[in-house]
């Protein structure tokens, strides 16, 4: 397994899921070896192959954690979100597994059921206060709500695990820009330290201005 992960890691991506099969068919009750190919077809956008692969483990070991965040995880990476919420609940369920409880955080954000996002999210969040993507997806999910009171205390939380990421830099100035707080500084640190995630996102700054300002002129 060593050997095929090394030439993963080397870029030699057709090479290593060639051997990784074939290493499964001699060693075929290793589930790290089919939750490493599934990766490693995921990551390829083999979607489908990844599935077929992942089903048909389930079939022999249909109790085994790891394949059903792994199918959950591919089903979230396929932007097949209403197959993945039911996995990860079961994770969640059997076990109030964090990683399960992030992933379906992240699911219902992209279902847009937000506030079924936020319960997981906080309970994810309290148990690593100190991690920035939980801290980031918390913010995300209470600025879909409209929170950005609330939004803004995590992602400075964010800000502080890490002061030069960009897209927090750029979502913690929305907030600051909409509850009328000083916020140029934080868009141009964005624009510095992620300048193509600022101009792939600079639309959304734009339109909150137009739409400030537009209620502003009906004050």
């Amino acid at each position: 397994m060593q050997a095929i992960l090394k030439k993963w890691a080397a870029g030699e991506h057709e090479v290593a899921v060639k051997e990784l099969v074939q290493y499964l068919q001699e060693q075929p009750d290793d589930i790290e070896a089919y939750v490493t190919l599934a990766t490693f077809l995921t990551t390829l956008k083999d979607f489908e192959q990844a599935e077929v692969l992942l089903q048909k483990a389930l079939t022999q070991f249909p109790k085994e954690n790891a394949l059903i965040y792994a199918l959950g995880t591919l089903y979230y990476q396929a932007e097949a979100y209403q197959q993945a919420a039911p996995l990860f609940m079961q994770l969640v369920q059997d076990s109030q597994a964090i990683d399960a409880q992030y992933m379906l955080a992240q699911t219902y954000h992209q279902l847009e059921q937000n506030s079924r996002a936020l319960v997981f999210a906080l309970t994810v969040q309290e148990q690593q206060p100190d991690q920035l993507d939980v801290n980031l997806l918390v913010g995300d999910i209470l600025t879909s709500l409209g929170d950005f009171d609330q939004a803004q205390t995590y992602l400075k939380n964010a800000l502080t695990i890490d002061p030069r990421n960009g897209e927090v830099l750029f979502k913690y100035g929305l907030t600051q820009l909409v509850l009328g707080a000083t916020s140029d500084i934080y868009f141009e640190q964005a624009k510095q330290y992620a300048p193509d995630y600022f101009q792939k996102n600079k639309q959304q700054l734009i339109d909150i201005e137009g739409f400030m300002q537009a209620q502003a002129h009906k004050e």
